[in-house]
């Protein structure tokens, strides 16, 4: 469905939505809102091919592959408000900017503003209780983005081992 905009957005709305997110500035609240309450749009400009370890030309398993790409397709036409609340099994959570999701962003987006810059990651499949681990091969692979405006995000990382934010190991 085509909308006729000619008397509400002018054409260089149209760039101004379209363009690449510059992270160098502050989301305010309201563009937030906005974004968290659109369909989301996936945009790859930042995504990480080489600055760090959790670079997309990691070994991509098969089981990998189709799970990128079958949550790719249940979230598209999707809010990010909507995917927090549905089923918890797509690991879809916020990721808090510290530590190493913090350091891994400011490599390949060093002029980014930290302040309010806001993470995401999903797992890719359920892995149930299996704990991941790069020495033994062991996957419970997450993908990471950064929210930008009109409901872009942003695939930066990908996290086969569950380095990035990872969850204390159970005493054994």
């Amino acid at each position: 469905m085509k909308l006729d905009f000619d008397d509400v957005i002018e054409k260089e709305d149209f760039n101004t939505i379209n363009s690449r997110e510059r992270f160098d500035k502050e989301l305010s609240v309201d563009d937030v809102r906005l974004s968290t309450d659109l369909p989301i749009v996936v945009r790859y400009d930042y995504v990480d091919l080489e600055d760090t370890d959790y670079n997309f030309w990691q070994k991509f398993t098969h089981e990998d592959t189709m799970g990128y790409f079958a949550k790719m397709k249940l979230f598209a036409g999707k809010s990010i408000n909507k995917l927090l609340t549905e089923d918890r099994s797509h690991h879809f959570h916020r990721s808090e900017l510290k530590g190493y999701v913090r350091k891994a962003v400011r490599r390949i987006l060093p002029k980014s503003i930290d302040t309010n810059q806001i993470v995401y990651h999903f797992g890719l499949y359920d892995s149930g209780d299996t704990w991941a681990d790069r020495n033994t091969d062991t996957r419970c692979s997450r993908v990471y983005f950064m929210l930008g405006t009109y409901g872009h995000i942003y695939i930066l990382f990908f996290d086969p081992y569950h380095e990035l934010n990872p969850l204390p190991k159970p005493a054994q």
